[in-house]
This record gives structure tokens, sequence and C-alpha cells, in this order.
């Protein structure tokens, strides 16, 4: 019985951890934009060791010759005069995919207003990387704003990002004010929070 006990353990923690594979997360959400060390990635594309970003710097632009597979190519430095929330994904993250109420919610929302959002697919595995299953997945799951492909990791390295997902917010002059790390949850105080700054950046001159 005692054996039977501990083999029922050491499986269902083996089923915990097969069940958040795929994709990276801080123990903890963060909106902090301050530099901090980053982790390592279990990707098995090679990622850049990562640029560091804090509350105000610039927000780095698009490479030129990067792939857009909806909407673009735009750049950042068009977008003066209006918030922007950029976010890192991939289409095979689970925690990724939490977030797309979120994005649905504030394509409504702001449809009408000075934001545009931008996804920035950085493909953790070889599989999610192609532009069909990308604009296959955007489809399919209602998200309209454009998405850059990040398929050699440079935009992901430019912003020094360290997780999936991720949320930068950026102002009318092009300073990243805030971030995120990990799912966001309108329901809670922390996501209320976040979220709200979107309003607070668009009242903003």
């Amino acid at each position: 019985m005692f054996q039977r006990f501990i083999y029922a353990r050491l499986l269902t923690v083996a089923v915990a951890v097969l069940a958040v594979a795929g994709c990276s997360w801080p123990s903890q959400a963060s909106n902090d934009a301050s530099p901090s060390t980053p982790s390592p990635s279990p990707t098995p594309i090679p990622v850049p060791v990562p640029a560091k970003q804090s509350t105000g710097d610039p927000a780095p632009e698009f490479p030129d010759k990067a792939e857009w597979v909806q909407g673009g190519p735009l750049r950042l430095g068009d977008s003066r005069g209006r918030v922007v929330v950029l976010h890192f994904w991939t289409n095979g993250c689970s925690n990724c995919i939490h977030n797309y109420p979120v994005y649905r919610a504030w394509q409504q929302n702001y449809a009408k207003k000075d934001v545009t959002i931008i996804g920035v697919h950085t493909p953790e595995f070889a599989w999610e990387a192609p532009a069909e299953r990308v604009r296959s997945k955007a489809s399919e799951n209602g998200l309209k704003f454009p998405i850059i492909l990040d398929r050699d990791n440079a935009i992901w390295a430019a912003w020094g990002n360290r997780y999936w997902p991720a949320i930068y917010l950026i102002d009318k002059r092009g300073g990243v004010r805030h971030r995120w790390e990990g799912e966001l949850h309108l329901d809670t105080r922390e996501g209320k929070q976040f979220a709200a700054h979107i309003d607070e950046l668009l009242i903003e001159q």
C-alpha cells in the first residue's frame, strides 16, 4: 500500500511538470519595468543575452526586414501620440493562451481610441514558428491586432525580454513605461491596476 502511495505521488508530480512545459514565466507576475538579471530560457532556439530595459527607456524599433503575418508593417516611431500595448507570446504556450481573453477585451474596448496593440511572436520551439501556423492560431482565437514574427529572437533580445507571456506599455512619446510578466487576470487587484495604466497613459499629453 505504501509503495502504491509513493508511486501515485510521483505520477502526480510528473503530470504537473508536463502540464507547464512549453513556456517560461516568472514565479509571480510583475509590472515592474526596472532592470533585473535575466533568467535562463528553456527554449532550444538560441536566445541572445538580453539588453536591459528600465522605466522610460525609448522603445526599441522593429527590424526593417521583419515579417508580419497580419497588419503591418509598423514602426514604433510612427506611433507617437498613441499608446502602444506590445506583448511577447508564442502560440504553443498555455500561459500565453490564457491571456487571449485580455487581448480580445482590449481590442474591443480601445478600438476607437489612440491605442495600438502589437503581438511579437517569438517561438519557443521550431514547430511554433511557421507564419501560417501563427496566422491560423491568431484567427482561431480572434486575435486581430498586427503580429510581427521574431524567429531569430532579435526583438526579444533588444527588449531584454525574459518570459512568455510579457506585456509592455509604451507611452505617447515612445517610452517604455510599464511591464507585466506572466498571465494577466483582470479580476485581480494587481491585474486591474496594470490594465488601468493604459487609460492613464491615454490621458497624458
